[in-house]
């Protein structure tokens, strides 16, 4: 398996377009700040929350991500203030990013429309020398460690209410493209998001939340489908799919009015499915209301 994924590494590499896809999330079914910025504070109060996913477990090189956003709610609840870190790693890829994000909220009674902006930066770090050169016999070729910092920005639309919401965001604009010297790369092509979600009471213990998120890029289009269930106020449990061919569970428990807790697991259903031991993500998040007018109070998304 490491020279399958040795070799896909290095295809990728020789290819005149590599275009890198944003990092995978299953828990923005909680926490929609890294991929729409007209979410910070959208819900009144003040939030960190830190995310870990490791995906593929088993096979070396598969993608590992760690998050951390922070947002709050400012000017008396009329906009929104957030940041976030994240890291990802694919390979020999090893990207770190930052932003800083600004959102403005307009109420329209029993629902809101927040729109929001984002700048920042990242980092692409690509260590070849990390490869293990034992399987390649192209004595022309003679790994380079690229390390180059890039501007971003991004941009989004949040329209929601207590127990329904529709989201449009483009989280990174600019493409990134590079030249070495040879010739010139495309490293990132831009994203666009759809999420969307509706909260239905079913008793006065259960709640059900469908929920969607399309995600175009390359020209190709990537669809999450989602169903989660609140029990009693407390707890959630869910499954999910991803493009028909990638299935999971997720869960989250509100421990306190301030704590949740939050896990996700996940499966393909190709061929791959016999080389690792899936995907796990976990999430821990804190609320709290430090401001005047902030209110600590249950959010459904």
């Amino acid at each position: 398996m490491k020279r399958y994924v040795i070799l896909l590494i290095l295809s990728l590499a020789a290819l005149n377009v590599w275009a890198q896809y944003d990092p995978l999330y299953n828990q923005y079914v909680f926490n929609q700040t890294l991929i729409n910025p007209a979410y910070v504070g959208a819900f009144d109060n003040a939030s960190i929350t830190f995310m870990s996913r490791a995906q593929w477990i088993g096979i070396e090189g598969a993608p590992i991500t760690n998050s951390l956003t922070a947002n709050t709610s400012i000017f008396d609840n009329k906009g929104g203030m957030g940041v976030s870190i994240i890291n990802d790693q694919l390979g020999v890829s090893n990207n770190t990013e930052a932003n800083v994000a600004f959102s403005y909220k307009v109420d329209f009674g029993d629902y809101r429309l927040a729109a929001g902006l984002q700048g920042g930066i990242v980092q692409y770090t690509y260590n070849y020398n990390e490869l293990n050169m034992e399987f390649v016999n192209d004595p022309s070729f003679i790994p380079t460690d690229e390390n180059f910092v890039k501007p971003n920005f991004g941009m989004g639309l949040f329209f929601y209410s207590e127990y329904y919401y529709v989201g449009l965001s483009i989280p990174r604009i600019l493409s990134i493209k590079v030249n070495d010297g040879i010739e010139e790369s495309t490293r990132y092509n831009k994203h666009y998001y759809i999420s969307g979600g509706i909260v239905l009471p079913l008793s006065d213990v259960l709640k059900i939340k469908p929920s969607t998120l399309i995600k175009i890029a390359n020209n190709k289009v990537s669809v999450d489908l989602n169903a989660t269930v609140l029990i009693k106020e407390l707890i959630w449990a869910g499954i999910l799919i991803r493009n028909f061919n990638s299935y999971g569970a997720l869960a989250q428990m509100q421990v306190s009015d301030r704590l949740r807790i939050g896990y996700s697991f996940e499966l393909p259903s190709t061929k791959l499915i016999t080389n690792q031991w899936g995907t796990h993500e976990i999430m821990v998040g804190f609320d709290f209301a430090p401001f005047r007018r902030q209110v600590l109070k249950r959010k459904y998304f």
